[in-house]
Formats: structure tokens, C-alpha cells, sequence
């Protein structure tokens, strides 16, 4: 029973959250099978991981076999190649390092506080937030506010919380005003985005946001499109992981009536976490 996995706090939570995204039926939209629990807290965090089943769709390139500790990046299909000047930076610390000496970055020098990631950078799970919010470019970590709260809400919903899952953002700057980052401005920085995820190694990745996820994904598609769907993303290493888009918190809230597709999002999230097929669609 789902019931004895978790404390009754942590069930009066999903309970609330899941009243909050508009579940207060019997029934989705579309036929799922019944959550299944996940394995146990520490698989969940990445202490002794298991693996996760193959997105059902066909990959996009050749699945590799290289083991998930990455010593040396492998050569990345184009326009997702490392700069051969981060192939050096071998850890996280020394990757938030050299972002912080960015200086050719233009957005480094209006925004408040450089903001680069909070979590467990050993979880199964990484979640990739849009740019910096206010909350975010003050305080220099993701996903804080009233948008921070909401997913954390979310994450309650199927059993989890920070210390369970690495979080970091698209951009590691705010850019001012709260405009779009240039095309030259995203160009200089994805790379270090995608090192990220390398040294970060995650079994799965989930983005939030319309403009990552277009980005990441490579699609001219919105999110609402994108959203739901795993795909398998090469993202310059070789190793192919699954990846989900699903709709940013700070969204959801200026459009409650979103909370439904959400919540089916991380009802697919949930059954991935815990190594059971994914909702019937």
C-alpha cells in the first residue's frame, strides 16, 4: 500500500497538492495505470541507484554504452559541443568557478548574484528551472519565493523533497529587466549548461519553461506541445537521458487552470522515479 511508504504529514501534503492542481476526481483525462511506490528513499536520491527503463520512443541517435562516471566528455553531435576549454573542469565546484570568472558574459555584470544550483547533485533527478527570478538573483539559489514553495509543493506530491533531487536553472544570471537572454548570450552559456549536467550525471532530467525547453529540446514548438513527452537527449557526452519538459511553477500559478497537465506530468515523473511503466496514453 502507497500509505505505509510515507508519514501522514507527507500524505496530508500530496493529498493538498494534488486538490491544488484540480485531481478532485477519480479519473484524469487519460487512463494511468495506479501509482506504483518507489523503491525506497535512497534509491530516490541517487545512494544506490537502479536502472530506469528507455524512453519509449526511438532515440534520436545511437544509444551509447560509455559508463555514467564521465573522467573525459566524449565528442558531442553538433551544436552541443563542450568548448575544448571546458573539458578540463572535471567538478561541479570548479564549474561554478568558471562561470564565476565569465566575464565576456554580459548578463554577469547587471545581475545581482550568480545563481548555479541547490539540492543533491548525486540524485537521480535534475530539474532546469528558466532564468533567475527577483527571489533567485538576490539570494543565488534556484527555485526560492513563491514560486520555490510551489515546487516544493510539487515535489511533496510524489514523495519527494530538495535533498532527493539537483536543481539548477537555464541561465546562471538574471537578465535585467527580466527580458529574454540574446541569442548570443544563450550560445555562450548552454555549453556550460550542458557540462553541468554531465559532471551532474542524473538518471533523468526534467525542464521547466517554455524557452529552455524549446532551446533544449531543439523544437519551435510551446510548451504545451512539448510537455509530457520523454525523449532521449545526447547532451554532449554520449549518454543519452531521458527528458521530460513540464510547465514552470511561476506559470502555473499566473494560470491555475494549467495545474491539471502539470499534475499528469508528474504523475509520469513519479512512475519513472520509481522504475514502473510510465501512464498509458
Amino acid at each position: 500500500m502507497i500509505a505505509q511508504q510515507f508519514t501522514q504529514q507527507q500524505l496530508i501534503a500530496m493529498l493538498a497538492w494534488q486538490v491544488e492542481m484540480g485531481a478532485d476526481e477519480a479519473v484524469l483525462d487519460k487512463p494511468s495505470n495506479d501509482l506504483q511506490p518507489p523503491q525506497s528513499s535512497d534509491d530516490i536520491s541517487g545512494s544506490t541507484p537502479t536502472p530506469v527503463s528507455v524512453a519509449s520512443q526511438p532515440p534520436s541517435a545511437p544509444t551509447s554504452t560509455a559508463p555514467s562516471a564521465i573522467p573525459v566528455p566524449a565528442p558531442a553531435p553538433p551544436n552541443q559541443t563542450v568548448p575544448v576549454h571546458l573539458h578540463h573542469i572535471d567538478s561541479l565546484s570548479d564549474l561554478a568557478t568558471a562561470l564565476g570568472q565569465l566575464d565576456s558574459c554580459p548578463l554577469k555584470h547587471t545581475a545581482s548574484t550568480m545563481c548555479f544550483a541547490d539540492g543533491n547533485a548525486g540524485a537521480r533527478l535534475m530539474i532546469i528551472g528558466e532564468a533567475p527570478g527577483r527571489d533567485e538573483d538576490r539570494l543565488g539559489v534556484p527555485f526560492v519565493g513563491a514560486a520555490g514553495h510551489f515546487l516544493d509543493d510539487m515535489l511533496a506530491s510524489i514523495g519527494l523533497d530538495r535533498s532527493a533531487v539537483y536543481l539548477t536553472n537555464f541561465l546562471p544570471w538574471r537578465p535585467p529587466g527580466n527580458r529574454s537572454a540574446t541569442a548570443e548570450e544563450t550560445d555562450m552559456l548552454l555549453p556550460y549548461l550542458y557540462r553541468h549536467i554531465q559532471l551532474a550525471d542524473p538518471e533523468l532530467v526534467v525542464i521547466l519553461g517554455g524557452m529552455p525547453a524549446k532551446t533544449m529540446l531543439k523544437s519551435s514548438d510551446n510548451i504545451l506541445k512539448l510537455r509530457g513527452r520523454w525523449q532521449d537527449i545526447d547532451y554532449g557526452d554520449g549518454v543519452m537521458r531521458p527528458t521530460m519538459a513540464s510547465l514552470h511553477p511561476a506559470y502555473l500559478m499566473r494560470s491555475p487552470a494549467q495545474k491539471r497537465l502539470a499534475f499528469e506530468d508528474w504523475c509520469g515523473l513519479y512512475h519513472r522515479l520509481g522504475n514502473t511503466p510510465p501512464p498509458v496514453v
